[in-house]
């Protein structure tokens, strides 16, 4: 789960998801943003348990 721990830093430190591409059977991309000092990150995931965890996440952190 090094890529979930990494991303719950990332929240921590400011960043929000601006996007995730969940391919089916494949890889997802998730592109983070800090606003507040203009700076992005992306991180790939490919184990599926880590991928619907850290959509979870996302989900439940986001501003809706």
């Amino acid at each position: 789960m090094e890529n979930y721990n990494k991303i719950c830093k990332l929240y921590e430190n400011g960043y929000r998801c601006i996007r995730y591409d969940d391919e089916k059977d494949g890889p997802m991309n998730v592109y983070l943003k800090n606003f507040e000092i203009e700076k992005s990150d992306s991180i790939k995931v490919t184990n599926f348990q880590e991928k619907m965890k850290i959509k979870s996440y996302i989900n439940q952190n986001s501003f809706n």
